[in-house]
């Protein structure tokens, strides 16, 4: 059942043209240089440049992120921008992420439109996203090498349907934990979050949040990984990254 909280994302816009939503009463990204900490706590918090890197180009293979919280889709394009620059052309990427408030497409343009270097990205995206409750979109990108996977549903039930549609087939190789502070947001921190992550990891797969919050510390320990606190970007000082250690 689709959740019936399903709503576009309602969003005002701080000083400098930060976006934030007003459900939560918080910022979608830092007003220093959203680009910047999406980089440091997404690609470089999963080590995603050396792994990309290192993907044998003599084979070929997917690399599968995970993500709570697609937001205005700014961890997508990084991911997406550092992809293209490093990863061998015989591997794809798949992206996977929900979302319960989708942002408009007028939302997301203006957001992506604060960074020039990822305009391609932006258009690109623009041309098929679209959101309506319950929709599982794919949208292919850079002749297919690239595929976005949105699950427009509340994230429990969300990743009920990522495991049953076997998008996740023997466990994703990165997530990236978002979804506003876990005090604006709690249900995008709840044990039965981590137990869905947990359930699309396998031995190995990596993870990293903004958040080094006590409650999502314990929650992904409880769960099997192994959490370390490291520097953060710009005035945060420190975010979570670590690793899923059971199988």
């Amino acid at each position: 059942m689709v959740s019936s909280s399903f709503s576009n994302a309602q969003i005002t816009w701080d000083d400098g043209g930060t976006p934030r939503a007003v459900l939560f009463d918080d910022q979608y990204f830092c007003k220093d240089n959203g680009y910047e900490e999406g980089i440091h706590v997404c690609c470089h918090g999963n080590a995603l440049e050396q792994r990309f890197l290192k993907l044998d180009p003599r084979t070929q293979g997917t690399f599968v992120i995970l993500e709570t919280g697609f937001g205005t889709g700014l961890d997508f394009c990084c991911a997406w921008e550092l992809w293209d620059k490093c990863a061998p052309v015989s591997w794809s990427l798949h992206f996977i992420s929900v979302e319960l408030f989708p942002v408009s497409s007028e939302d997301l343009a203006r957001s992506l439109g604060l960074w020039p270097s990822l305009s391609v990205y932006k258009e690109e995206l623009l041309k098929q996203y679209q959101s309506s409750a319950g929709d599982i979109t794919d949208m292919l990108f850079g002749d297919g090498r690239v595929r976005l996977t949105i699950v427009f549903d509340d994230v429990v039930a969300a990743l009920g349907r990522i495991k049953k549609e076997g998008f996740v087939k023997g466990g994703a190789d990165a997530c990236f934990l978002d979804g506003f502070a876990p005090s604006k947001n709690p249900r995008m921190w709840s044990e039965e979050v981590f137990k869905g992550i947990a359930t699309l990891s396998k031995p190995g797969t990596t993870f990293s949040t903004f958040t080094v919050a006590g409650i999502v510390r314990r929650g992904l320990e409880a769960q099997g990984f192994v959490v370390q606190k490291i520097p953060g970007h710009g005035k945060k000082k420190q975010i979570l990254q670590g690793y899923f250690s059971c199988g």
